[in-house]
């Protein structure tokens, strides 16, 4: 048989690759399906690799060793089953007697010889470190007769089972030593950071809450944090809900990565799904995984992310401003009450209940210039037709009456809305039935405001938080737990077991698993097309973020384009300030202790969007993590117990950037959210009362609580919405990297997820073995040795084809070839 023969390196890095080339050794275990029960699946055991000793057959030494004779079949070797086991290693100890070669005492055998009984020569030992240094260069690949295996040949390139060995004593030994390093990296490092971050927002909770209630008094009833100027209010309560908000998102963050641990599946709960023809989610945040997950862990991941998505409401729920306004007096005059006219008090024309001293201040104030504020009849409606009014704290509307008894028509009510005397065409009567012809308006002393904290929702806050750090806490306490977390944690799994269910379906597509097509009965051809991010959220994930951000960006462009429309004179209000024409009353009245409640509940919607958006970038992100496998090799990234050149991060999927930049913006978006809808809490003074800075709160006559808006910072959440679906739609249309040919051009790559996550297309990616059905003795072969997983490995073409022979993919640390749109694979 002739061989084919590949003198590059074939990564897709370098140019000299070609397509369907062999460039690598191939590994084949022989596994039988009836040795993967999956009840004797266990993630935290390494298994005993089988695999064919050197054979005189396969070995040519180019170089000899002093004792070494002219016929390799002289050499002793040794020969090992090649049945795929899944007994438990263990190590060796002192007591137990060693069954291999390197049992020698090497302080009496010298070291040729014992390298020669593994079956090295001096040249392969100086390629192997070569190939350490560099990689592997020079494979030589003999299709065998009859099978769809391959025999590698590497000059005399063999991995004994020391190697192996010694792979398996660097898992074990990392493992059962660095029991320390194990809770502090991984996932288990992430949990304990996002569960530190809670704790400090706990205790921060606690303190602010301990403080409230011995200072601010408010067992007594005193809600009051701040009262004074406006300005200095509104600077305190702007910096307050910023703090709230990065509590909250951060809050939501931390329970968001802890949920995708708990939901993650452990591998023999993957055995048990596969079996049953069902596929779960792996490396991303999923629902759909709880019926095939621990009960336990589904209530725990379910805890900690409602109390984490209910703390964003009731944090912002915590502070409110209010604003203390002198309610303004109504008088209906006639002209000559500006030329000091004599009047009436007579209480059937004084509702108001203005003393006679207060009218004759307000008759000598307006005959002076500059006093009062001259407006028209329309202008004037519009002033004080509000539900409160900060700028005036009383008006004269002066009609065409000419009287000789009393120049003081009527006094209203303080605080009357003059839309109870406006007609058809927006003129204002008077009771008597004149017409007004102007107004004089006196501007009001400056008001104070006050920063108020409800210290019964802070404690709910506070127990809230609490409920999600101990949540946190549980999964730290479970010891044994070792999800399938990250995507190198699921090719480890499935590289070290492989999965039978999909066995010769390294082409399989989350479209053939949810078809149940889940192995092929023939070799599936490629078809290479250009992949682009946005083809690999499913369309009811596409759906759910787009509903996601309409149910929150639809009512913020509305709102903002009606009050704008509605107010065009000054369309743009301050954040977090109660204006007159954008504060309305609720149809039935609220306390100072719901309205916050009520208009946090928009949170509710940021908070689902946050979920829905991260899981959707995680699934972009976990679709091009794999992708890079089939373009050059790469260690894998694995959650806990790093074993070789193996590496850990505190991220599960989503990069550490993209992360941070999310958290970022959505904390600007629930501080914009939350200054763009809030109370309007107003209390009113009685009328001829100035507020003073210097005298302190008066005791209000009394109080509306509204619901209002700010313009400018629904504007600021609807830009921030805006640009959040721009970067999803432009990430989406970044293209993947090729990784396969086509007519010669590189286009494609055979390793993304089309459709998302999906358990049983990224196991069908992991079979470079030969799969033995039950009763049928394996085929013994040799093996490229070593535990891949433990090395950085690519993803290609493993076995070239040959005649009507498929050839086979899968991962290799040696080096693969490129997949050929013109042939086909198993």
């Amino acid at each position: 048989m002739g061989r084919l023969r590949s003198d590059t390196h074939t990564t897709m890095m370098e140019s000299s690759r070609r397509p369907s080339l062999w460039a690598g050794s191939l590994r084949r275990d022989h596994i039988r399906l009836d040795d993967l029960a999956s009840d004797r699946i266990e993630e935290g055991q390494p298994y005993t690799s089988s695999r064919s000793g050197p054979t005189s057959g396969s070995r040519q030494n180019s170089f000899a060793w002093p004792f070494h004779g002219r016929h390799a079949s002289e050499a002793p070797s040794t020969t090992r089953s090649s049945r795929f086991t899944l007994r438990t290693w263990q190590p060796r100890s002192f007591f137990r007697p060693h069954d291999d070669t390197a049992s020698i005492d090497r302080s009496i055998v010298p070291d040729y010889v014992v390298n020669f009984l593994r079956g090295e020569t001096p040249e392969t030992l100086a390629r192997k470190k070569e190939q350490r240094k560099w990689g592997q260069h020079g494979v030589e690949v003999a299709p065998r007769r009859g099978t769809f295996a391959s025999q590698p040949i590497e000059f005399g390139h063999y991995y004994s089972g020391t190697d192996l060995t010694r792979d398996l004593n660097t898992f074990s030994s990392w493992s059962r030593k660095s029991g320390l390093r194990r809770h502090i990296t991984g996932w288990r490092g992430g949990v304990i950071f996002n569960s530190l971050i809670s704790f400090i927002i706990l205790l921060v909770g606690i303190i602010c809450l301990i403080l409230v209630i011995a200072k601010a008094r408010l067992l007594a009833g005193e809600s009051a944090i701040f009262t004074g100027d406006c300005a200095t209010a509104e600077h305190i309560n702007i910096g307050i809900h910023i703090v709230i908000n990065v509590f909250g998102v951060a809050l939501l963050s931390g329970a968001n990565y802890v949920f995708q641990v708990l939901s993650s599946p452990t591998r023999s709960e993957v055995a048990v799904a596969h079996g049953n023809k069902h596929w779960l989610d792996i490396g991303i945040p999923s629902i759909r995984n709880f019926l095939h997950i621990s009960g336990f862990r589904a209530a725990v991941a379910v805890i900690v992310l409602l109390s984490a998505v209910a703390s964003q409401v009731i944090y912002n729920a915590i502070i409110f401003t209010t604003q203390n306004v002198v309610n303004y007096d109504v008088l209906f005059v006639a002209r000559s009450f500006l030329d000091h006219a004599p009047f009436s008090n007579d209480s059937n024309i004084n509702e108001g209940g203005l003393s006679n001293l207060d009218i004759i201040n307000l008759q000598h104030a307006a005959s002076q210039a500059g006093a009062f504020t001259n407006m028209t009849s329309t202008t004037c409606l519009q002033e004080f037709s509000s539900i409160f009014q900060p700028s005036f704290d009383a008006v004269l509307l002066v009609t065409d009456t000419v009287s000789t008894t009393s120049s003081l028509i009527r006094t209203s009510e303080p605080g009357t809305s003059l839309t109870t005397f406006s007609s058809n065409n927006n003129d204002i009567i008077a009771p008597d039935g004149s017409h007004v012809q102007y107004c004089l308006a006196r501007p009001s002393a400056p008001q104070t405001c006050s920063v108020n904290l409800s210290g019964s929702i802070l404690g709910i806050a506070v127990l809230l938080n609490l409920s999600t750090v101990i949540s946190m806490a549980i999964i730290l306490a479970r010891s044994s737990f070792e999800p399938l977390v990250t995507l190198g944690d699921s090719i480890r799994s499935f590289l070290r077991h492989p999965d039978p269910t999909t066995a010769n379906a390294c082409l399989l597509t989350k479209s053939d698993v949810e078809k149940g097509d889940w192995a092929f009965s023939e070799a599936q051809f490629f078809v290479p097309t250009n992949h682009y991010w946005f083809r690999t959220p499913s369309f009811p994930r596409w759906a759910l973020t787009a509903v996601s951000w309409l149910a929150i960006g639809a009512p913020t462009g509305v709102a903002l384009g009606l009050m704008v429309s509605g107010n065009l004179d000054d369309p743009l209000t301050r954040f977090g300030v109660a204006t007159p024409q954008f504060s309305y009353l609720p149809p039935s009245p609220f306390g100072t202790a719901q309205m916050p409640l009520v208009t946090a509940l928009p949170q509710l919607l940021l908070a689902t969007l946050y979920l829905v958006t991260n899981a959707h970038l995680t699934t972009y992100f976990l679709s091009h993590e794999l992708s890079l496998f089939a373009r050059s090799p790469r260690p894998l990234r694995v959650s806990s117990n790093p074993a070789g050149e193996q590496t850990t991060s505190l991220f599960l999927t989503l990069p550490r950037p993209v992360s941070w930049t999310l958290l970022a913006w959505f904390a600007a978006m629930g501080f914009s959210l939350s200054q763009a809808i809030f109370p309007g809490v107003i209390n009113f003074l009685p009328p001829n009362s100035s507020p003073s800075l210097s005298a302190g709160p008066k005791p209000p006559s009394h109080q509306i609580v509204a619901v209002s808006f700010s313009t400018q910072a629904l504007l600021t959440l609807l830009a921030l919405l805006a640009a959040l679906l721009l970067a999803i739609l432009l990430l989406g249309c970044r293209r993947t990297g090729a990784a396969s040919f086509a007519s010669g051009e590189a286009k494609g790559n055979p390793l993304v997820l089309r459709g998302g996550s999906c358990s049983a297309v990224i196991s069908a990616k992991c079979h470079n073995h030969d799969v033995v059905p039950p009763g049928q003795a394996p085929h013994h072969h040799q093996d490229d040795g070593g535990s891949i997983w433990l090395r950085p490995i690519s993803w290609g073409v493993v076995e070239e084809g040959s005649g009507m022979r498929p050839g086979r993919c899968g991962f290799s640390a040696n080096g693969v070839g490129c997949v050929d749109a013109g042939r086909n694979y198993v």
